[in-house]
């Protein structure tokens, strides 16, 4: 395998160079075939080594593909067994932006998102307020067999983008307003457990 952009920036941020270089498994060059993020490793792959598409998802790329072929016909584990819930889900959020989301359980009322809303300093590390979410749509749930007592996958954003939709008034008098694309509020930095001098 070619060594690819995207192993020098976080999951699912691609900049210009990972769709317009070689693909991360065949060499092809991505600006002259279809290309596409495989929902397992979130890398771009073109149409040649594309495995397969999963319509709730995306793509699928071959090593991925592969992988779920060998466990699949792999001997059926033993021991206790339980079920983990895996959704993504499209949130709108308080801060202003949609998120698609990964989540192993059902959605969250208040993702960590952006630093719109301000945030505090904690420690002497900066922590953005998360965003209350306003609306959800579910993209995909599907059910992972897994041994008794396994640790959740932790939940995962996926992409951001800004909202085009109207801010909406309240449906009940103390509620906030949907935001629309920009918040309604605009938050600042403050500080949490930091000793203020007092005046001798």
């Amino acid at each position: 395998m070619a060594e690819h952009p995207c192993h020098h920036h976080q999951a699912g941020q691609h900049t210009t160079a990972c769709m317009t270089g070689p693909c991360g498994f065949c060499d092809a060059d991505l600006g002259t075939t279809a290309s596409g993020e495989c929902h397992r490793c979130l890398r771009i792959v073109c149409e040649n080594c594309d495995a397969g598409y999963d319509a709730d998802l995306g793509p699928i790329c071959r090593p991925c593909h592969d992988a779920d072929i060998t466990a699949a016909n792999a001997s059926p584990p033993t021991g206790a067994r339980e079920q983990h819930r895996r959704c993504v889900f499209d949130l709108d959020l308080s801060c202003g932006h949609v998120v698609t989301y990964a989540v192993t359980g059902w959605y969250p009322v208040s993702v960590a998102c952006c630093d719109r809303l301000g945030g505090t300093i904690l420690n002497g590390t900066y922590v953005a307020f998360s965003s209350d979410v306003d609306y959800v749509r579910l993209r995909c749930e599907r059910y992972i067999d897994v041994p008794a007592g396994s640790v959740p996958r932790p939940s995962r954003l996926l992409r951001r983008r800004a909202r085009t939709d109207a801010p909406a008034q309240p449906s009940y008098p103390g509620h906030r307003a949907s935001t629309g694309r920009y918040p309604a509020r605009v938050g600042a930095t403050w500080t949490l457990g930091a000793s203020t001098p007092r005046p001798s």
